[in-house]
């Protein structure tokens, strides 16, 4: 009988723990959506739409298919695009401050009369690069850009 007893005490506690570590993964993911959607606005207000089309594109896509599973009660899934568009919106963020920062150095150099041929190559790539999505590439060209632009600008 004590045998029987403890079999069905561990099945019980083996129930509870599932329940409990169910539950725990089926709640919905507000912060997730909440950082998500952050991540978005600064992205916008950062100049993505202008700089990084393409990463805010992805970023608005994972948000709004994280907001369809979230309405189908798929938690985890929504979880998971959540965090993916938080990914892509901070990358088309850091896109768009690099670029506007390679851009606003070369309008100090057309402001002083200065040219700088190699930088204006370099933001061209960046922006280029920007559009099909390739956010490290334009982040490493439009630094290289600022860095010619400054260095132009500091040589005289």
């Amino acid at each position: 009988m004590y045998r029987v007893l403890k079999s069905k005490a561990i099945a019980l506690i083996a129930i509870l723990v599932v329940a409990v570590l169910a539950a725990a993964c089926a709640s919905a993911p507000t912060q997730e959506m909440s950082d998500a959607r952050q991540s978005l606005q600064a992205a916008h207000d950062a100049g993505a739409e202008k700089y990084a089309t393409e990463n805010l594109r992805i970023a608005e896509n994972y948000l709004k298919q994280a907001e369809r599973e979230l309405e189908l009660r798929y938690f985890a899934r929504a979880r998971h695009d959540a965090i993916l568009a938080r990914s892509e919106a901070q990358k088309a963020r850091t896109v768009a401050v690099t670029i506007h920062e390679a851009v606003a150095a070369l309008e100090a150099l057309d402001d002083a009369g200065r040219n700088q041929p190699q930088a204006r190559s370099a933001l061209q790539e960046a922006l280029e690069a920007a559009q099909h999505g390739k956010d490290k590439s334009a982040i490493r060209l439009a630094l290289e850009a600022k860095r010619l632009a400054e260095g132009e600008g500091a040589g005289e």
